[in-house]
């Protein structure tokens, strides 16, 4: 989401991407003046596109996997209809967020597995 901070006229003159006392304003990215903005600003800091897109990436997963849970827990899918590698995928993150947020590593551990087998690892 973008806000846009605006002058006594009405007219934007800078975005943001959270709100404040100062950016106030909805906007959408795709409006003229504020892909204006939003260029001269990439332009200024020499960001890519490609870069903002790599940094959001991580937060985009958290949102995706945030909705699979709610999806899964509404009954609207089930995990299991996820293919194979997404149920990998997903488990495998959500045990390192359990270790990560409670430190109990003995979270879906399989202990049976033999060593060096990793044809089934979550991670």
């Amino acid at each position: 989401m973008l806000y846009a901070k605006v002058n006594e006229k009405g007219v934007i003159i800078d975005v943001a991407t959270s709100q404040s006392d100062e950016y106030k304003l909805l906007v959408a990215p795709n409006d003229p003046t504020v892909a204006s903005i939003l260029e001269k600003k990439f332009t200024a800091a020499s960001t890519s596109t490609q870069d903002i897109l790599a940094s959001s990436d991580g937060e985009m997963m958290r949102i995706l996997e945030d909705l699979v849970d709610l999806l899964t827990e509404k009954r609207l899918i089930q995990f299991t209809e996820l293919p194979l590698a997404a149920q990998k995928k997903l488990l495998g993150r959500k045990w390192v967020r359990g270790v990560h947020s409670s430190h109990d590593e003995s979270l879906m551990t399989d202990t049976g597995m033999a060593e060096g087998d990793d044809e089934d690892s979550l991670i």
